[in-house]
């Protein structure tokens, strides 16, 4: 298992997802902080977003201190956040 530190952005203290600057293996350990860490669960590609915490099935998606998406099922820790995943909310005009 492979340890990387300092791979990826955290935006804001908020976030519950993080940007890898490099690719990230499925398997490797990402330290967060105050000595936590995650494991990755998949392949995370360069500039995606990895999930820090489990963000629940229609749960908020958090990046730059705001709300970016929602959750279209549960999302585990280290796992790809990503259009699979999550329906986008920045940019849609408001339902009446």
């Amino acid at each position: 298992m492979s340890k990387v530190v300092g791979k990826f952005i955290l935006s804001h203290p908020r976030d519950n997802v993080a940007t890898a600057k490099v690719p990230i293996g499925p398997g490797t350990s990402l330290t967060l902080s105050k000595g936590k860490s995650i494991l990755a669960r998949e392949a995370i590609p360069f500039a995606h977003k990895i999930a820090l915490r489990r963000i629940p099935k229609d749960g908020p998606v958090i990046k730059y201190g705001e709300r970016i998406g929602r959750a279209i099922r549960d999302i585990k820790p280290g796992e790809w956040v990503h259009v699979h995943n999550v329906v986008g909310e920045r940019g849609r005009s408001k339902k009446k």
